[in-house]
């Protein structure tokens, strides 16, 4: 199954499809599009813990980030 993940800004208010939390404007998000499924919308909570944001090193700082890099 193809899955693309897409980290947006929220822009207003949003609902979270996870956990139903209100987000709001600057908050970051997660759009997840998979076949044959729905898509969500999901908080950086809800995203972390289904293992679509990831936590990496870039210059000696640690960053939050949707892409998928290999290690």
């Amino acid at each position: 199954m193809n899955t693309q993940v897409s980290g947006l800004i929220v822009v207003g208010e949003l609902v979270c499809d996870g956990c139903s939390r209100v987000m709001r404007h600057p908050e970051r998000y997660g759009y997840i599009c998979e076949e044959g499924k729905h898509q969500l919308r999901l908080c950086e909570n809800c995203c972390r813990a289904r293992g679509y944001l990831k936590k990496r090193t870039s210059k000696r700082e640690e960053v939050d980030t949707f892409l998928d890099f290999q290690d």
